[in-house]
C-alpha cells in the first residue's frame, strides 16, 4: 500500500508539473508546455546569444552593411552584377533590412543566398529531408508595386547612342544613377535585387526601317516574338511585362532589327510579397525568486522588431500547485509580463515567457 501509495503522490507530482502557456490570441485554446522545456538552459543560451547578436547588429548597422558589401563584391564581379553604382545600391539595400534581416544577410554562405535574403527578407530555408510539394512558391507569387513612370532608358542621349541593327545591347532597371543609359540620373526607385519582372513603356523613334523590337531578361534570346514593330521613321510605343535579372549591372536586354533609338519608361515592378507569415520565436526571463508577501513583477521581454502575440509564466520547482500562489500576466508593449503573489510560507521560483513575433519582409 505505501509503494501504490507513493506512485500515486509521484504521478499526481508529474501531472502538475506542466507549463502553462496561454497564446493571447483571442481564442479559448490553452497550448501547454512541460516545465523541462523552460528549464532547457541550452536553448535560453542559444536563444540569448542570438538577441545579443541581434543587438549587436542594430548598434552598428552601417558597419556591418559595408563588411557585406566588402566580402561579396568578388562574387557580384564574377557574377557580371558590378557597376558602378553597385556598392552604393547594395549598402543602401541592405540598411532598409531590419537588425534581423540583416544579420540573416551577414550569415550567409554564399552571394546568391544573400541577395536571397535582400530579395525575402528571410534567410534561405534550411531543408532537412524529404519537403512536400506547396501550393506557392516565394518566387512565383509576386506582388506588384506601381511607381510614378520614371525614365530607364533614352538612346538619344545615352552615351552607347542609338541601338545598333541586329544587335542586343543590356540595361539596368534598379541602379542608383541610370544617366549612362539615358534614364534618371537618381534612379527610379526600384530596390536593388527585388524586382523580378518590370511594366515598361517602350517607344522606338525614327527607326532606319521598317522591323521590330524584342526585350527580354538576361542571357540567349528566348522567344523570336516582339514587343512592338514599327516602318522606317516611326515613333511608335508599347507596354509590357518584362522579366529581368535582378541586382547589380543590367537587368534585362533590348534586340532590334533596324537601327533605332528607344526610349524605356518604368510604370512599376513585380517583386516577392514583403509581408509574409508571422516569424515567431520564444523568449523567457530569468528564473526569479519570489519572496514571500512581497508583490513581485517578472518580465520577458522581445528583441528589437518583435512584438508578443503571446505568453504565460512557469514555476521552475516539481509543482505548480502552491495554494497560496497567485498569477496574473499580462502583455506589455514589448514582451509579457507575469506578477506574482506568493503567500506559501518560501520563496518560488517564477518564469515569464513571450511569444515575441515579425512580420518579415524588407
Amino acid at each position: 500500500m505505501k509503494e501504490t501509495g507513493r506512485k500515486a503522490v509521484d504521478a499526481g507530482r508529474i501531472a502538475r508539473a506542466a507549463f502553462a502557456f496561454v497564446m493571447a490570441t483571442g481564442s479559448s485554446n490553452v497550448l501547454a508546455q512541460p516545465a523541462s522545456g523552460v528549464r532547457d538552459e541550452g536553448a535560453a543560451i542559444e536563444r540569448a546569444e542570438r538577441q545579443r547578436e541581434i543587438q549587436r547588429v542594430e548598434g552598428d548597422r552601417a558597419g556591418y552593411a559595408a563588411a557585406i558589401v566588402a566580402r561579396w563584391e568578388a562574387s557580384a564581379r564574377e557574377a557580371g552584377r558590378w557597376n558602378a553604382s553597385y556598392s552604393v545600391d547594395l549598402l543602401e539595400s541592405l540598411m532598409k533590412l531590419n537588425a534581423e534581416s540583416l544579420l540573416a544577410a551577414g550569415e550567409a554562405s554564399s552571394y546568391q543566398s544573400m541577395m536571397t535574403v535582400l530579395a525575402t527578407g528571410q534567410a534561405e530555408p534550411r531543408i532537412e529531408g524529404p519537403v512536400t510539394n506547396s501550393l506557392g512558391q516565394s518566387f512565383q507569387d509576386l506582388v506588384y508595386t506601381p511607381v510614378t513612370p520614371c525614365r530607364l532608358v533614352d538612346t538619344r542621349i545615352a552615351v552607347a547612342g542609338a541601338l545598333g541593327s541586329g544587335v542586343a545591347r543590356t540595361f539596368d532597371v534598379d541602379s542608383s544613377n541610370l544617366a549612362n543609359q539615358g534614364g534618371s540620373a537618381t534612379g527610379c526607385g526600384i530596390p536593388l535585387a527585388v524586382a523580378q519582372a518590370v511594366t515598361m513603356t517602350i517607344v522606338a523613334v525614327q527607326p532606319a526601317g521598317r522591323g521590330y523590337l524584342t526585350a527580354w531578361g538576361l542571357g540567349p534570346r528566348p522567344t523570336p516574338s516582339s514587343v512592338l514593330n514599327y516602318a522606317a521613321n516611326d515613333v511608335v510605343a508599347n507596354t509590357a511585362i518584362i522579366p529581368v535579372g535582378p541586382g547589380g549591372g543590367d537587368d534585362f536586354t533590348l534586340f532590334s532589327l533596324a537601327t533605332t533609338h528607344v526610349v524605356v519608361d518604368v510604370l512599376g515592378y513585380f517583386a516577392v510579397p514583403s509581408a509574409t507569415r508571422l516569424d515567431c520565436t520564444t523568449v523567457q526571463s530569468d528564473v526569479v525568486a519570489v519572496p514571500v508577501d512581497l508583490l513581485t513583477v517578472v518580465d520577458a521581454l522581445c528583441g528589437p522588431g518583435r512584438s508578443a502575440t503571446g505568453g504565460g509564466y512557469g514555476v521552475a520547482e516539481a509543482t505548480i500547485a502552491f495554494p497560496g500562489l497567485f498569477v496574473t500576466t499580462s502583455p506589455l508593449a514589448n514582451g509579457w509580463r507575469a506578477v506574482v503573489e506568493n503567500h506559501t510560507g518560501n520563496p518560488r521560483s517564477i518564469v515569464t515567457v513571450a511569444r515575441c513575433c515579425r512580420v518579415p519582409g524588407r
